[in-house]
């Protein structure tokens, strides 16, 4: 419910925008809205251009400052393209900050700018940005906050009160930024910029929103139109209205809110026009721009990857490719922007040669926005079902008149058929699809288009579906069909897009005896994690590595670095690389050592710490001196308590597999949990029995056991299943460490492996990610969730080696989703990670 609360604001927000713009411009006939953009001129379409210009010329003036506060300077060639194409995108994707902080990343890390400091940048520019709105918002407030309070749905005395927190809020940075200290709360610390560089962030500001609103002001008709200075503001006002409402480029709420502010003054049919040039002029020609412009730099980016790919494996990169980096996403974005306009206009304007209604024509829109998603994810079936959506709109268009809408779809049609390698993930349809699901969508969308085109009984709903559902424009009937006609084109929209992963979740017999084969010759004491019967399989070209993973979501998440010949492992990690896209997947290595860390990225991985692994060295461990006394106690207390501990061999673990089953159940019940997955064995027999066992024996009875990996090349041992009876003595699983580091030294073993300390050493000063910082929050105060401290502590006191391990993924904001997919492998979901 937490996930579709925002999603259902939003919605509701821009179905109540839809409403109203649907009764002011009610008499404005659309089919004259070409001929009135064009009766505009020359001129005025030049002035809004050029404030076009101003205005995001003045938007890279924010990252120039933001470099300047970081102290990491660059050239403009390369800092002008970040914020150009992240206000490009983010003005008309919605969720602005989100979206221009990815691509500002994305752009940015292409530079090796460092992580910490594209996030200082990031929040510097959402700081430089509020600051204008802040000044005029504030302004318009303490004016009139009558007007203010219609448009933002507040009563007067609360837009006062807002009006007056927003200047002070202004004043209270700038005395901060000359007098102030810096911000600090436990591990974050936010500096204070110089006054000199806080001053330039207002007046560039608030320059820029009046750029920005003068690209509308200059397309508002002359009769009628306010002073520029009070319309800044109302429009600064609006634009808050759209940020806050989260809806892609404020569409809807933007201009409800601007038709509350200024609607008494000007005619709603020039207000009509003059919105419809702005969105032209400020949103659509940049973002075609940007478009362009991000398709060079990420072909040029991905080049750059083929090329040193080439060179270091002596392959070929394919070719076609790299053209089409963004081109679904392009594409994408013009169906989208073709879906929105069916879906807030719905009825087709011109002369009705084939009469159809706007509820149908918005559910044509509504469809191909849930399309759009899929080019973008580059899917073959959403390709396939976007080109018959289009040609039958093309159709439908053409009949009803509407040439304009019919040359468009038209357009795309044709833009989409060269296209079709760009489309190559997934199969074109799902595989094993449950019937019942497509025949429901189908179902309730024929129901809706029956009902309103040719059962004589819908009325003539002549509105948008949003508008017409929520108006009262149209009887309960016709809002029921509208409803069962949406909720039928999201069905089927969903389970169209649904991924598909290939093959069983678990491995075959002849699969499992290659993984026997390689993991015998392997170092790594994890890759015995081969057999918890939980993994699939990804085998090299020559077949002599592979890696172990398992789907998540969209996270392809493979168990800890290749295991077999390390000759294989480039090719092996390429491929993998390259099945997990054609799948729409996101490939995650979780658990892997700094050993091939150049390797994932080269593969445009970042790596996050995870925490650290406690190594024991055998050559020189003892219990004597002064630093090993607390072992000797221990071991000295055990051993008078009567603690024995036995070592047996795999071929002979049978016979104890009931006793061992007793303490582990006993164990579980305890600590009120269940078995752990994925990255750490679990209580099954046919898997205990593969592995040398300790057991730790009290009056002959069983008490504690663990499982032992032993390294394919006879130099590593580690600890896998560990469990104990709750009530048996609290020295019990030191004694068998003791006792299991001293058998590994006897019988020549380089080394032995406590195991991980999870989120033990991550970064804390000014060079911390956004990972590390939330990280060590975690390990400072999360003992009541997880013993962080108290096992870095347990295995200190062994006085290991501390070697780092890492996830490596996609960065930016993919990060914390892979991390829930993660534990949602490893412990059935957040709460058994908790709980376990």
């Amino acid at each position: 419910m937490r996930r579709l609360l925002a999603p259902l604001l939003a919605v509701g927000l821009l179905a109540a925008a839809v409403v109203l713009l649907h009764r002011t411009f009610r008499g404005y006939s659309w089919a004259d809205l070409g001929g009135d953009l064009l009766a505009l001129g020359p001129g005025v379409v030049l002035a809004a251009l050029a404030a076009t210009a101003v205005s995001y010329l003045a938007m890279t003036g924010y990252d120039a400052l933001a470099l300047r506060y970081v102290e990491h300077p660059l050239p403009y060639r390369r800092y002008g393209l970040a914020s150009f194409v992240a206000t490009a995108f983010g003005n008309n994707l919605g969720a602005s900050a989100v979206v221009g902080a990815a691509l500002r990343a994305r752009v940015y890390s292409s530079w090796q700018v460092p992580g910490f400091a594209i996030t200082r940048i990031i929040g510097f520019n959402v700081v430089t940005l509020a600051l204008g709105a802040a000044v005029l918002a504030g302004s318009g407030m303490l004016l009139d906050p009558l007007k203010a309070g219609r448009a933002l749905h507040l009563p007067g005395a609360a837009v006062l009160v807002l009006g007056s927190l927003l200047l002070a809020s202004v004043v209270g940075y700038l005395l901060w930024a000359c007098a102030g200290r810096p911000l600090a709360w436990r591990d974050w610390r936010i500096d204070r910029p110089s006054p000199r560089l806080a001053v330039a962030q207002v007046v560039l500001s608030t320059f820029e929103w009046l750029t920005m609103a003068a690209a509308l002001h200059v397309l508002l008709p002359a009769e009628g139109r306010l002073p520029f200075l009070a319309f800044a503001v109302a429009f600064s006002i609006a634009t808050i209205a759209g940020l806050v409402a989260n809806v892609p480029g404020g569409l809807g709420v933007f201009e409800t809110a601007l038709v509350v502010l200024i609607g008494s003054t000007t005619s709603p049919a020039g207000l009509a026009v003059a919105l419809v040039a702005y969105r032209l002029c400020y949103f659509v020609l940049p973002l075609l721009l940007a478009a362009v412009l991000l398709v060079v730099h990420e072909a040029r980016r991905a080049a750059g990857r083929g090329s040193a790919r080439t060179a270091a494996a002596g392959t070929t990169v394919p070719t076609a490719r790299i053209p089409s980096v963004l081109t679904p996403s392009v594409l994408a974005l013009s169906v989208a922007g073709t879906g929105v306009f069916m879906l807030m206009v719905g009825d087709l304007p011109g002369p009705r040669a084939l009469d159809v209604s706007a509820v149908t024509i918005s559910l044509a829109g509504l469809s191909a926005l849930l399309m759009a998603r899929g080019l973008h994810r580059r899917l073959k079936s959403a390709w396939a079902a976007t080109l018959a959506l289009l040609v039958g709109v093309t159709g439908i268009a053409a009949a009803h008149g509407d040439l304009v809408l019919a040359a468009v779809t038209a357009v795309l049609a044709l833009l989409l058929l060269p296209a079709r390698p760009a489309f190559y993930r997934g199969a074109l349809f799902t595989r094993r699809q449950n019937p019942l699901w497509p025949i429901t969508a189908i179902a309730l969308v024929g129901v809706a288009v029956w009902w309103h085109e040719f059962s004589g009984a819908g009325g003539a709903v002549d509105a948008p579906l949003l508008a017409a559902s929520i108006s009262g424009d149209s009887s309960g009937v016709d809002r029921l069909a509208m409803a069962a006609g949406a909720v039928g084109v999201l069905i089927g929209g969903r389970r169209l897009l649904r991924p598909v992963v290939p093959g069983p979740r678990a491995a075959c017999d002849d699969e499992m005896a290659r993984v026997t084969d390689i993991v015998a010759r392997s170092g790594r004491c994890t890759s015995q994690l081969a057999f918890t019967g939980d993994k699939r399989f990804h085998f090299s070209p020559g077949g002599a590595a592979f890696l172990m993973y398992q789907v998540e979501g969209r996270s392809w998440v493979v168990m800890g670095d290749p295991v077999g010949d390390p000759a294989d492992f480039r090719e092996l990690v390429w491929s993998f690389l390259e099945e997990t896209d054609r799948h729409g997947g996101r490939p995650v290595f979780y658990n892997v050592l700094a050993d091939h860390a150049d390797l994932y990225r080269e593969c445009g991985l970042s790596l996050a710490k995870l925490g650290e692994e406690a190594v024991v060295p055998l050559e020189d461990f003892t219990l004597t001196g002064r630093a090993k006394v607390n072992l000797r106690n221990c071991r000295n207390k055990s051993q008078r308590l009567g603690l024995t501990v036995e070592f047996v061999a795999a071929q002979d673990v049978a016979p104890l597999l009931p006793a061992l089953r007793e303490v582990s159940e006993a164990w579980l019940t305890h600590r009120n949990g269940k078995e752990k997955r994925f990255s750490l064995g679990a209580f099954d027999e046919e898997y205990v029995r593969r592995f040398p066992l300790v057991v730790v024996r009290q009056e002959g009875q069983v008490i504690a056991f663990a499982t032992l990996w032993v390294g394919g090349d006879g130099r590593e041992v580690q600890v896998d299943l560990m469990r104990r009876l709750p009530d048996g003595p609290r020295t019990v699983m030191t004694y068998l460490f003791i006792e299991c580091i001293l058998w590994a030294k006897e019988n020549g073993f380089a080394s032995f492996s406590l195991g991980m300390a999870p989120l033990s050493g991550l970064r804390t000063g000014g060079t911390a990610s956004f990972w590390d910082r939330v990280g060590h929050l975690l390990w400072t105060h999360g003992e009541q969730f997880y013993n962080f401290k108290g096992l870095r502590t347990f295995k200190q006191g062994f006085h290991p080696r501390w070697r780092t391990c890492y996830v490596a993924a996609p960065g930016g904001l993919a990060l914390p989703t892979v991390m829930v997919n993660v534990a949602t492998l490893v412990g059935g979901g957040i709460r058994g990670v908790i709980r376990g």
